[in-house]
């Protein structure tokens, strides 16, 4: 008998957009909406109208993931709904609206999942820009060396008042590690896309597209000395990222500084790949 394929569907309720991941087989399709589920925070908590925009753009990856015939759906959260005191509005909502059940993950769980799904069990480093976290992870020798979550992304920088932050941040940082460091998130799969002068989005090309450190300072230079009109206009592929794309860039320059990194390899894999990794692994372990 024909083995059937079955589709398995992630959305993960980042802080900055909604993503979908289905997997029928080989096969691998991702959808985004851009919510800003991190702006407009009065004091610690999420705007209604930013709850609002997530929770409908869930509903709608929730039917796509419905018609693709996805047999099973995850979804988790991040930074913004685990660190806000009405984060759970969020969960509830979406649970009302779709039936799912939101994990709320912590942020060493997120930097376990960037490792999980940049570097597929090789040894190597990961940096995760979001929208209001980044996590720092390490794994050598099979062992996961080091996990760091820091309460800063590039949405959350925006609405700082006070951008001198950053240096205080990462004030702390005592490790430095001789291995290959890879970035994902939207932050730096854009700048990947912007030195390669990319006007669509092309996993295929982004995939090991190295940056150095000095490289990521003249982006970081350019962006910033430009508005969001400017870089929507020079680079269409950072339309969606205009406003915040110069403050991720110069948290990426910040965290290289900090950890002594002198580059970084660009990946298009990341937490959704991880967490259905960890689905897969977790069942395994239940049969």
């Amino acid at each position: 008998m024909k083995k059937i394929d079955k589709t398995i569907s992630v959305i993960d309720v980042g802080s900055n957009s909604v993503r979908l991941m289905a997997v029928k087989g080989g096969e691998k399709l991702k959808f985004l909406i851009t919510t800003r589920l991190a702006e407009g925070k009065v004091g610690n908590r999420l705007a209604n109208i930013s709850i609002e925009r997530t929770v409908n753009a869930v509903a709608v990856l929730f039917d796509k993931a419905i018609k693709l015939g996805s047999d099973k759906i995850y979804v988790f959260a991040t930074a913004a709904v685990r660190s806000s005191e009405n984060g759970c509005e969020v969960a509830t909502l979406i649970k009302d609206k779709t039936g799912l059940v939101v994990d709320v993950i912590s942020g060493e769980q997120e930097a376990e999942l960037a490792l999980l799904g940049a570097l597929q069990g090789n040894d190597g480093g990961v940096i995760d820009i979001g929208g209001a976290s980044t996590e720092v992870a390490v794994s050598l020798s099979g062992e996961r060396s080091h996990k760091k979550s820091y309460s800063i992304g590039a949405v959350s920088y925006k609405e700082l008042e006070d951008k001198t932050c950053l240096s205080s941040i990462f004030s702390n940082v005592n490790d430095e590690f001789d291995c290959k460091f890879f970035g994902v998130g939207g932050t730096i799969t854009t700048l990947c896309a912007i030195d390669l002068g990319l006007t669509e989005y092309c996993p295929e090309k982004l995939n090991g597209h190295y940056l150095s450190k000095e490289r990521v300072e003249e982006l970081k230079r350019l962006l910033c000395s430009l508005t969001p009109e400017e870089i929507k206009e020079k680079f269409p592929i950072a339309t969606k990222r205009a406003d915040v794309i110069g403050g991720g860039a110069n948290i990426l320059l910040s965290v290289m500084s900090a950890y002594n990194i002198n580059g970084i390899y660009g990946s298009d894999s990341d937490n959704l790949e991880g967490y259905l990794e960890s689905v897969k692994r977790y069942e395994e372990t239940q049969n």
